[in-house]
């Protein structure tokens, strides 16, 4: 077994629990564009991301839950514009001790992420300074590689094989990108779009589980 070097995140549904607000935010819009639209409960959500629904970036996510293209591309900007100014996005219990721990391991950290770099960076906080900085990759970065790209990226950056980079996501879509890079992948349970019944991957139903792969995979 090759020995990890460096773990990279997806980071809503796997750092930061994200869902309820972006839920939040198109009944919201929902209400003010006057859509009509029955915006599904965060079980029913999971539930087409488990299904292979497309759901992100944020226009993909708009759609899944019935706004038109153009409604999509509007909920987009003010999404760009206000969601971490007009909705609490909290970390999961025991993120914080996650990333200190893995980075005290002397592991490399990484994100890989749809989102853009405004709306995780203030939810994330001071948990921002443990990532590499040149390991940051999200949807309004540089060149904005596909996530099996970004992921090889990283590991080039770093100097290390794709094999020695974990990646943990919450969608079956960062596992074919994981599966594309020639990562390992670990998908958590307790976010957006994977349960432990429908995969055939590892998987962790906690921050505090995603510690015990990690530390196995150190072995």
């Amino acid at each position: 077994m090759t020995q990890l070097k460096a773990v990279f995140f997806d980071v809503d549904g796997v750092l930061l629990d994200s869902l309820p607000p972006h839920l939040a935010i198109c009944r919201d819009l929902n209400i003010r564009y006057g859509l009509g639209l029955q915006i599904p409960d965060a079980e029913a959500f999971k539930q087409m991301a488990r299904s292979g629904v497309p759901i992100s970036p944020m226009e993909a996510f708009f759609k899944a839950v019935g706004f038109s293209e153009e409604m999509s591309k509007k909920g987009d900007t003010e999404y760009r514009t206000h969601f971490t100014t007009r909705y609490e996005i909290p970390l999961f219990q025991g993120v914080d001790r996650l990333l200190k721990q893995l980075s005290e391991a002397g592991l490399h950290l990484g994100i890989v992420t749809a989102n853009t770099f405004a709306n995780i960076q203030k939810p994330l906080g001071s948990t921002l300074s443990l990532f590499h900085p040149n390991c940051i990759f999200t949807h309004d970065a540089p060149g904005n590689s596909p996530k099996a790209q970004a992921i090889l990226l990283g590991s080039a950056t770093l100097g290390i094989a794709p094999s020695e980079l974990l990646f943990v996501g919450d969608q079956p879509s960062d596992h074919r990108a994981a599966v594309e890079a020639n990562a390992p992948f670990l998908g958590v349970t307790y976010g957006w779009g994977i349960s432990k019944e429908s995969t055939n991957h590892p998987t962790a139903e906690s921050p505090d589980e995603i510690i015990k792969w990690v530390s196995h995979l150190m072995e």
